[in-house]
């Protein structure tokens, strides 16, 4: 007559150490999985942040046009005029005019302001009027374009093969080329550099 034999007390540690392993081993995996969701999904946000603004910054730049302030008539582009254009800038600040679409009620020539506030990338417009005096941007509203920002520093380039300027004073002309470093959440981005019509052979 055979007697069923159960398991012994080792016999049933070692089974619930093996499967106690097999969870750790589970709940680690699982936990290793999410935080790479996590880390993709944050990836993926800043490409697409670093993208919408490079490309903004790089059509709205690439469009300046040489307006001249107080200009009463149409600009003539391709040689110099004695007034300045509105195109100035410093380190990391910037003003300029570009033609702005943003549907039936919002078009036209605006005079554009990009500046760095110590923490943010911050964007104002106003609409751009021939003869009429500068904008007085403490009446503006800012838009913030980039927040989380660590260093933003610009660059002008007078002619090529000239050297960068850290700053455009009031000039005849625009920059011909504008180069703009951003770092943002500890991450540098890629040197944006835009090519601009300069409208007038530059004095610089």
């Amino acid at each position: 007559m055979n007697r069923q034999r159960g398991f012994t007390l080792l016999e049933v540690m070692i089974a619930l150490f093996i499967l106690s392993m097999i969870m750790v081993a589970t709940i680690s995996a699982l936990r290793g999985f999410g935080n790479t969701k996590a880390t993709i999904t944050q990836v993926t946000n800043r490409l697409d942040e670093v993208r919408v603004v490079s490309s903004f910054l790089r059509k709205s730049l690439g469009s300046a046009m040489p307006m001249r302030v107080g200009e009463t008539r149409a600009p003539t582009f391709g040689r110099p005029e004695p007034s300045a254009t509105y195109f100035q800038g410093g380190a990391s600040e910037m003003v300029w005019v570009a033609p702005l679409i943003a549907g039936a009620d919002l078009g036209g020539a605006f005079v554009m302001q990009l500046y760095y506030t110590g923490q943010r990338v911050e964007f104002r417009w106003h609409p751009y009027r021939p003869s009429a005096e500068k904008p007085n941007w403490t009446e503006v509203e800012p838009r913030i374009l980039l927040e989380d920002v660590e260093a933003f520093t610009i660059g002008y380039l007078g002619d090529y093969g000239g050297e960068w300027l850290a700053e455009w004073p009031e000039s005849p002309a625009n920059p011909v080329a504008l180069r703009l470093n951003i770092k943002s959440r500890n991450k540098y981005w890629p040197e944006l550099v835009v090519r601009l019509n300069p409208g007038a052979l530059s004095p610089l």
